[in-house]
This record gives C-alpha cells, structure tokens and sequence, in this order.
C-alpha cells in the first residue's frame, strides 16, 4: 500500500491526492507538501474534491443513520439507498471515462465503485442488537440529564 508523501502515514478515509497523482493521507499533509503543483486549474479539481466531501461525510456517517431508523424510525435504507442514487447520478459521466482521463477522472470512478459497494453494504445490513442495546442506553442518558437540567436549572 502506498502512504502518505509527507507523514509516511498509511491513508485511509481522508486520503486525496494531487494532478501528479501524489498520495496524501488528509487535507493537512496535501498543503504542507511544498513541490505539488497547484491543482486549483484542474478541469476535474470540483468534481473531486465534491465526491471526496461526500465519501468522507458518509464513511463517517452512514452506520449512524441506519441506526437512527432503529432508535428514531428514519431514515430508512432506502431512503439512504436514494440519496447515494442521486449522488451517483451526479457524476454520470465520469462512468463512461471509466478514470482514463488522468488523475482526478480516476480518483472520482473509484469514488463512484466505492459508493456502489457502501449501497450493497447498506442493502445487506443488520442491526447487531448489542450495539442498537448501547445506542440506546446513551440515547436514555442523554434523555435523562435533559430533563434533570430543565426541572433543576
């Protein structure tokens, strides 16, 4: 696995990478590194830096809000399922490059692929009924200091 060009950190998540297609591991390591060019120019820069928003917002997210169905009653999977459709549609055309027209048409398909598996990962997820049983014992904790705090100030 490649790691980061400025910590040497393996990249998960947060990873981007620039025009040259230089690894860095988060936001942070991309601006510090001093040799990379400026990618503001790229014809492609928006559609990625969008796609990798949104991927970083629901890898961090997305286990929480199928929970919230089994603790609030929405959203639903499908609802979810929808959401990531309509995302999907957005970058319609990077499906036909198939990430053929360079580094940034290659990091926004793999995004598009990532998507796809996070919508069969949701489409196939149960709930693990321990975990649901914490959620909610925090969820009746936060519930009860609420109504300590209104009654006593």
């Amino acid at each position: 696995m490649k790691r980061c060009k400025v910590c040497r950190k393996k990249p998960r998540i947060r990873r981007r990478v620039n025009n040259e297609g230089i690894l860095f591991c988060s936001d942070d390591c991309y601006e510090e590194f001093e040799d990379s060019p400026d990618d503001i120019d790229h014809p492609y820069i928006n559609d990625y830096e969008a796609i990798r928003y949104e991927y970083i917002q629901w890898m961090n997210n997305y286990v929480d809000d199928l929970y919230m169905y089994w603790l609030y009653g929405a959203p639903k999977k499908e609802s979810l399922l929808e959401q990531i459709d309509d995302l999907l549609g957005e970058f319609i055309d990077f499906y036909a490059l198939e990430g053929q027209d360079g580094v940034f048409s290659a990091e926004i398909y793999n995004y598009l692929i990532d998507f796809e598996q996070l919508q069969k990962e949701i489409r196939n997820f149960e709930v693990d009924e321990k975990e649901l049983k914490k959620r909610r014992e925090v969820l009746y904790e936060e519930k009860r200091r609420r109504t300590e705090k209104e009654m006593w100030g």
